[in-house]
């Protein structure tokens, strides 16, 4: 068995807080935890990593020199090592009530997809549905192309790509039970990638401001969808998404002590003040959330 060594980034990096972060999936797709280790398939390997004194050690059954590089680089991605968040973790700690809220998840990284087309599809899911809802669905839609591998009792998958999902219809995606609106859009996105009227990993070449406004122009995609597909596929998070229903419960519990209403306005207020850090700040608000609120599944 091949394995690749990744030292610790020279800034904060908490890897056995990311694994009670993954521990809150409730249906676990893309990452798996199996004790003290994190799991992924890709491309047809089944990739584990582990803390090792300071380094993560990426391991896997499949790996040969050839796709060593590859591997490295994505791993990097997905691990969110690549994300340097010394200067948000400086700004939140000169504010009470901020660093109150990031303090407890200093060193969690910001997970991240392999593709921007992988975030899309998901975010596209993740609309107008539970959080706990849309990791289900998202689990059936990689189920539909993937039979997985098993990792424990659990079973972790890999993502279909736009060439699978553009040969499926809109009766083949039911099982998803989003609306069929939603559904049309990922078959056109799908589609158009497939046909090469759309590339969108291109877009990972532009400054965070100019892939939003690119996002903004596929039909159906708003301020919410564009706004964290470039924090999911990214790591950065510009602007702030204060129509998110979970956003507002996390900030009127955590800066407001639970008590007033849950409003778009109310985000606004609260952490719109915290200005080019605002949608970090709301991000981490969301992370601690789920780090409060959801207990860890079962191995």
């Amino acid at each position: 068995m091949r394995e690749i060594r990744l030292p610790p980034p020279p800034y904060a990096y908490n890897f056995n807080l990311l694994l009670e972060f993954v521990r809150r999936i409730a249906h676990p797709a893309r990452l798996v935890v199996e004790g003290d280790a994190l799991f992924r398939f890709t491309d047809g390997h089944l990739l584990s990593y582990r803390l090792s004194g300071d380094e993560i050690i990426v391991r896997g059954d499949s790996l040969v020199s050839g796709n060593m590089e590859h591997i490295e680089r994505i791993s990097r991605q997905c691990l969110g090592l690549c994300c340097d968040l010394t200067a948000f973790y400086d700004f939140a700690a000169r504010d009470e009530m901020l660093w109150r809220v990031v303090s407890p998840l200093h060193g969690l990284p910001i997970l991240c997809t392999e593709t921007v087309f992988e975030a899309l599809i998901t975010l596209i899911i993740e609309q107008h549905i539970t959080w706990k809802s849309a990791l289900r669905y998202q689990r059936t839609l990689m189920r539909m192309f993937d039979e997985g591998v098993s990792v424990g009792k659990a079973k972790v998958y890999d993502f279909p790509s736009p060439q699978e999902l553009a040969g499926f219809s809109r009766a083949d995606l039911k099982p998803l039970k989003i609306t069929n609106r939603r559904i049309d859009m990922i078959i056109d996105i799908a589609k158009a990638i497939a046909g090469g009227a759309l590339d969108l990993e291109t877009i990972r070449q532009l400054a965070a401001r100019a892939a939003y406004d690119r996002l903004m122009t596929i039909k159906g995609v708003g301020h919410w969808t564009a706004n964290n597909v470039i924090g999911r596929a990214f790591g950065e998070y510009p602007f702030l998404s204060q129509n998110d229903v979970a956003l507002q419960a996390a900030a009127l519990r955590y800066f407001h002590n639970g008590e007033g209403e849950k409003s778009a306005d109310m985000v606004t207020g609260t952490l719109g003040v915290y200005g080019e850090y605002a949608g970090l700040a709301g991000h981490f608000a969301l992370l601690r959330w789920v780090l409060d609120r959801y207990p860890p599944i079962s191995p």
